[in-house]
């Protein structure tokens, strides 16, 4: 993926507000570091979804997981092309006029056909795959069981084809509005880990992991 704005026609490219857009892999992946959640938009019978999954950026590529009798997880693993887009909000931009309020965000759209992880990687890739949603807890699981590998289907699409488009900074008022007297600014929205939480069942005695404590 390169920084050059793609031609007309690439479905990458960003139109609207085209100067947001940025196409540089690592844009691209600080964005998809800092999510979650990823929407998957498919097409079944002329019929479009879309389906809010758990992702982790893992090298170049993205991946997702779920049930093997899951619709969505069928069609990723038989190919069907999909379009897969995450958003960040930072802040609220409130201005003198209510049109031009606006959001403080950071998104990216990418497209593509999934492929299912080979039996030989996906233990290992389940495993970075958690660690991506809840760092540094690697060392603190059993061992996959059998049928627990065999329930899930993790698939992977490159990043060869995604696109990042970010709002940053103030509210932009007509001239004329400036002197008006109301107030102007970036109402700031952050996203932070909390204390861990024991589950209600856990046994006495045990502390979590110093890493999730910090």
């Amino acid at each position: 993926m390169t920084a050059d704005i793609p031609p007309r026609g690439d479905r990458r490219r960003v139109r609207q507000m085209a100067e947001r857009g940025q196409y540089d892999a690592d844009t691209v992946h600080a964005i998809l570091d800092a999510s979650l959640i990823g929407h998957v938009a498919f097409v079944v019978d002329g019929q479009p979804f879309s389906i809010p999954t758990a992702i982790a950026r893992i090298d170049d590529w993205l991946y997702l997981h779920g049930s093997r009798s899951s619709r969505l997880f069928k069609l990723l693993a038989d190919g069907a092309p999909v379009s897969v887009s995450v958003c960040l909000v930072d802040g609220l931009v409130k201005a003198r006029s209510a049109f031009h309020c606006s959001m403080n965000y950071r998104s990216v759209v990418m497209f593509g056909c999934a492929e299912p992880v080979p039996e030989a990687e996906r233990a290992e890739l389940l495993y970075r795959f958690t660690e991506r949603l809840i760092p540094l807890s690697r060392e603190h699981y059993r061992a996959h069981l059998a049928k627990e590998l065999k329930a899930t289907m993790l698939v992977r699409l490159p990043l060869d084809e995604a696109s990042a488009k970010l709002r940053t900074g103030g509210p932009v008022d007509d001239a004329e509005d400036l002197e008006l007297p109301h107030w102007a600014g970036v109402i700031p929205l952050t996203t932070v880990m909390g204390a861990p939480e024991a589950s209600a069942d856990l046994a006495a005695g045990i502390a979590p992991p110093a890493e999730l404590a910090r």
